[in-house]
């Protein structure tokens, strides 16, 4: 029997991928974004862990949802290039795994969530005159309403395996960006 049989989609995904969560976020957390390398290497590693997975990320949003998506890679452009960064540098990592659908929505929407938390906390763009565009975005936190409310009522039916390995995907391309960010820094 599938074990997701009982559950809500949201449900299989916070339990599939609650590991994989953690890591990443202990991987971001060991930055601290009220110092300007580590704010300078947050934002590149969401840049570079974007980059692959978007395209998809915004078809989801977009069709399945059908809802307005904000151009995140364009906001952290905008913001790396305020800081004199050059994203056409940025290394590129390829997108471990299939990525898509709800398990892709999943991940990138509820990051929204938790930058919404850590913005309001202060970071070193904000605290020295240069507000973030993506870390001030609150579309997101819309869009995170909108998913959470129909992955509650979605049982987790035949397509949970495949949205649970998208999200694992997601998180493990995010943590190869996160790694990549580190080689970016000492460039």
């Amino acid at each position: 029997m599938n074990q997701f049989n009982f559950e809500t989609l949201l449900k299989a995904l916070r339990d599939a991928t609650a590991d994989a969560h953690a890591s990443l976020d202990a991987s971001f957390g060991s930055l601290d974004i009220a110092d300007r390398d580590d704010y300078v290497r947050f934002l590149r590693a969401h840049a570079i862990g974007l980059a692959p997975m978007f395209a998809d990320y915004r078809a989801y949003i977009e069709t399945t949802l059908g809802l307005s998506c904000p151009d995140f890679p364009a906001m952290l452009r905008a913001d790396l290039a305020e800081l004199g960064e050059e994203t056409a540098d940025l290394p590129r990592v390829e997108a471990t795994g299939a990525v898509g659908g709800a398990g892709l929505g999943y991940v990138v929407t509820g990051s929204r969530l938790g930058l919404a938390a850590i913005s309001r906390n202060g970071y070193w763009g904000r605290a020295n005159g240069l507000p973030s565009q993506y870390m001030e975005d609150q579309t997101g936190l819309v869009l995170w309403k909108d998913l959470a409310a129909r992955l509650k009522t979605e049982p987790a039916a035949a397509d949970a395996r495949t949205s649970v390995a998208s999200a694992l995907a997601a998180f493990a391309t995010f943590e190869r960006a996160f790694a990549a960010s580190a080689r970016a820094n000492q460039g």
